[in-house]
This record gives C-alpha cells, structure tokens and sequence, in this order.
C-alpha cells in the first residue's frame, strides 16, 4: 500500500478517535454536572411496548418505556421514554434523575454511561489503530531506507 495512504489513514483515525473520545469525556462530564443539580430516584417501567415501523424499504423496531418514579413535590409522575438497550421490561426498576423546578426533565445515567462509555472506548480503539498504522508506517520506510 502506498505510504501516503498509510500516513492520511492514520491520521484519520487519530482524529476520528480523538473526537470520539471527547465526546465521551463532554458526555461524562455533562452527566456529573447534572448529577450535582438534579434530584435522584428510582423509577419503575409501568409499559414497555415494541411496535414495527415501516419505513421506505426498511422495518424498524421502536420500543417505548413508560417509567413511574416519585417525586417530593409532585408526587408520582409517568414519562414515556425511547428505549435503546433492549434488554429492559416491566417491573424493570431504574434510576432516575429529575430536575427539581421542572420534574419531567428526566435523565436516565445507567443508558448514558453505556452511551458515553461506548463513544469512549471506540475513541480509544480509533486513537490506538492510527498510533499503530502511523508507528507501522514509519518501520516501513525505515527498513526501506535500510
């Protein structure tokens, strides 16, 4: 393979995965930010539903949660949220995070630690491919000078 494609390759790939890794680091940082602020409970998944969606040539899968959790000032209150991970049903209990002035502004940390743990750890992969493809590159043409 052509040494230019190599270095480009690797290059790309450093800057890829070090995007990926900021965006991890921001998103696990935003989480602790909001930990401070935000009030913390546990909810319970009332319904959990899994319709088809069709879409242009595509079927998609769209499952809905609907989480009960309890707040001090508003008592119990319902949210319908998208689920992502798909090992979650009813009864499933998870924690929750409400803002206190505006209860319904929920987040959910156990699915954005996995969120911004996965961008983390492709960031890493990324930042270690190029390192490697750009440290072969380099043998290369050492041995080639040789």
């Amino acid at each position: 393979m052509n040494m230019k494609w190599v270095r480009i390759f690797s290059l790309l790939l450093l800057v890829v995965g070090t995007f990926l890794l900021l965006g991890g680091a921001g998103g696990f940082v935003s989480l602790y930010m909001v930990s401070q602020k935000y009030e913390h409970t546990t909810g319970v998944i009332r319904d959990y539903q899994t319709r088809k969606i069709y879409r242009y040539r595509k079927i998609r899968y769209e499952s809905q949660m609907l989480i009960s959790y309890p707040t001090d000032r508003y008592g119990d209150l319902l949210v319908t949220r998208t689920s992502y991970l798909p090992f979650r049903s009813k009864g499933d209990k998870l924690p929750v995070w409400y803002h206190p002035d505006h209860p319904r502004e929920i987040r959910l940390p156990n699915s954005e630690c996995m969120l911004w743990g996965l961008l983390a750890v492709a960031g890493l992969i990324g930042i270690y491919g190029g390192w490697a493809c750009r440290k072969d590159s380099g043998t290369e043409k050492r041995n080639a000078e040789n």
